[in-house]
């Protein structure tokens, strides 16, 4: 191997290709986010003087006595139901989603049916799933920086 001598000045290589370094990336991600920090321009979350009373609709019934399901949990009720799903499995995350969407009475009504099919059980998780997914899901038309809650 030999040198070659060139009047160009050197580029750091980092520079050169900076796909191949991800961490300068996000290092400059992170100053940017402490830029809009400073500016005072981030997102703040303020709990709500009255939270809205969530909707619920009927999920299913057993011997004639209807259970309702939430049909809009709130965001963070979503994004811990995907923090259990990561961490504890998803067993876990599925017995979260169910009592929190149908209730502690409509979730024990559904453990304690003896005639209780794999099919049916399948059916409510499903529907279950749909919403909570809803709960964490991104609006596809446009992208929201602030929860509907905030000053932001």
């Amino acid at each position: 191997m030999t040198a070659t001598a060139t009047n160009t000045p050197a580029r750091d290589l980092r520079e050169a290709a900076e796909e191949e370094y991800p961490e300068l990336r996000i290092e400059a991600e992170l100053a940017e986010l402490k830029k809009e920090v400073a500016d005072g321009n981030i997102v703040s979350l303020r709990s709500a003087a009255s939270p809205p009373k969530g909707e619920r609709v009927p999920a299913f019934s057993i011997n004639g006595t209807v259970y309702t399901i939430l049909t809009r949990p709130r965001t963070n009720v979503g994004l811990k139901y995907i923090h259990l799903a990561r961490t504890k499995g998803a067993e876990i995350a599925v017995d979260f989603m169910l009592e929190t969407l149908l209730g502690t009475e409509g979730y024990a009504a559904l453990m304690d049916f003896d005639d209780l099919t794999e099919a049916d059980l399948t059916a409510v998780i499903e529907a279950a799933s749909r919403i909570m997914a809803g709960a964490v899901e991104t609006p596809k038309d446009k992208p929201q920086r602030a929860s509907r809650r905030s000053a932001g």
